[in-house]
């Protein structure tokens, strides 16, 4: 291996543990808990090197999102294989109900933190993962709208209703709002929730 191979590995490897180290400090102490300083002190570097390598600690919260979205597709597996697209949306919003609830942190770094996507206009950036993610949804009712088809609804517009409606769910139960509602029961009530929109909106 050449010298500057070499260099590479040690800067990607350096990259690496600093996002590593971050990672591991999001998951034990949230945002609030993460800062540039306490990950120089975590792996034994200076501040300075870690700013070789991130503008910011909005850019590490963007790097993380993208890893969050990483560990979300693992929940979207089923999903990608599914080919009846009604019962695609719904292998969707059990995947990202469950991801939500299971990965509270990763949750409000990616769809409820406002420092990645400031990250995101400051540097021009696309949210690949998420538009991604989004295109795979809509692409989904596109096919659903055709096969029943359904008159006058973009599936766009369709994906957009779906999203906010999984992505309420999943709110009300992180904050347990919906233990007001009905207590010590909220996965089920989700569950139940989540059925009756399918129904209402594909009348399957």
């Amino acid at each position: 291996m050449g010298l500057s191979e070499r260099k590479e590995r040690e800067k990607l490897e350096l990259k690496n543990l600093i996002l590593d180290a971050a990672r591991k400090m999001l998951l034990a102490h949230g945002q609030d808990g993460l800062s540039i300083r306490k990950i120089a002190d975590e792996i034994e570097y200076s501040p300075a090197t870690i700013y070789l390598y991130f503008a910011d600690k909005d850019a590490i919260l963007h790097e993380l999102m993208e890893m969050g979205f990483g560990v979300m597709n693992e929940y979207m597996k089923d999903s990608f294989k599914e080919k009846d697209p009604i019962k695609r949306i719904h292998s969707i919003g059990h995947a990202y109900i469950l991801f939500g609830l299971e990965n509270k942190d990763w949750y409000e770094l990616m769809f409820n933190s406002d420092k990645p996507m400031k990250h995101i206009e400051k540097c021009c950036e696309d949210w690949d993962q998420g538009m991604a993610m989004f295109a795979f949804l809509t692409q989904t009712c596109k096919e659903a709208i055709e096969q029943l088809k359904i008159e006058n609804v973009e599936d766009h517009i369709l994906a957009l209703h779906l999203w906010s409606s999984v992505h309420g769910l999943v709110n009300l139960s992180l904050t347990e709002r919906l233990e007001i509602v009905q207590r010590n029961s909220s996965h089920e009530l989700i569950g139940k929730t989540l059925d009756a929109i399918i129904k209402t909106i594909f009348r399957k």
